[in-house]
């Protein structure tokens, strides 16, 4: 009996030539962080693990990962620069992604179907006007665990760090939005998956060390809300403010401005921890650069209404 032929998705768009990678060098998620003891011992992968990428992207079928924005997410989280992973766990842009899928709609929906889900968190960049960031669940997992690690280490009591459990296995499941209001908090912290009241008690230092660790952040606009938050994305936030800012500024200082990618790509960014492999995907999906292809190689151009 023959096999139908299994049906392929669209093809994720390359920049770079090197984008047809290994599958070992592109993993879906790190070793999970258990959340019973958020002590970075691994466990088995979370159910949002996906595998990995097949060795060439023109491989790879809908029997492999959820969706094509699922891979693009991989692939992006395989390039977060090292320089900045050493701060923070990555993270990845909207404007990155619609450089690798070309149906845009396709990616916000796929997007909100991962943050419904679980597999995946959306969190607003501070000091920016509507820019959310998105980062693997396990890899947030490891943001607090990493957190715990720190508090621990400067001998608080583990009745202050039992917050950081409450809100691994009660807040986080059951609330996968980008803010959160005062009291829905209070009530997952207090209760089990089936909204049972528990006899834990969560007083305002619980809440302020979740404040204080950087995985909350208070909502400007709306006294009662927090925001989730990635803690020490800050450096990461202004790099890339920064980065865009040198790019475009080099760009519209010259007579024609343009720029073959090999060439932005060898230059040094002075004010960025991130490389410009990062800025370059954020400016062509945002749309603040248009590309195009020559005989030369990938050139860039500022777009006019930048």
């Amino acid at each position: 009996m023959s096999r139908e032929p299994r049906a392929k998705r669209q093809k994720i768009v390359r920049l770079y030539p090197d984008e047809d990678q290994p599958a070992q060098q592109v993993t879906a998620s790190p070793a999970y962080v258990s959340p019973s003891h958020l002590q970075g011992e691994p466990m088995a992968s979370p159910p949002e693990e996906t595998g990995n990428l097949p060795a060439d992207l023109d491989d790879w079928d809908a029997a492999d990962v959820p969706n094509d924005t699922m891979v693009a997410l991989q692939l992006l989280r395989a390039q977060f620069p090292a320089k900045a992973r050493a701060t923070v766990e990555p993270v990845m842009l909207r404007s990155q992604l619609y450089t690798l899928v070309k149906d845009r709609t396709s990616v916000d929906r796929q997007l909100d179907e991962l943050r419904q889900s679980g597999a995946v968190r959306m969190f607003k960049l501070p000091a920016t006007v509507d820019e959310y960031a998105f980062m693997f669940a396990a890899d947030y997992m490891a943001m607090v665990g990493r957190a715990r690690q720190e508090l621990q280490d400067r001998s608080s009591s583990e009745g202050m760090l039992a917050v950081l459990e409450w809100f691994v296995q009660r807040v986080l499941p059951r609330c996968t939005t980008i803010n959160i209001s005062h009291g829905d908090l209070l009530r997952l912290l207090t209760s089990d998956k089936r909204g049972r009241r528990l006899h834990d008690t969560v007083t305002g230092d619980h809440v302020g060390l979740l404040l204080n660790c950087g995985l909350l952040t208070k909502h400007v606009k709306e006294a009662d809300t927090f925001w989730f938050a990635v803690p020490q994305i800050g450096r990461v936030v202004t790099s890339l403010v920064r980065g865009r800012k040198e790019i475009l500024g080099m760009l519209s200082r010259k007579r024609y401005p343009e720029v073959f990618v090999k060439d932005l790509e060898k230059r040094k960014l002075q004010y960025s921890i991130l490389d410009p492999r990062f800025h370059i995907r954020d400016l062509v999906g945002s749309g603040a650069l248009a590309q195009m292809e020559t005989t030369s190689g990938l050139l860039l151009r500022l777009n006019k209404k930048t």
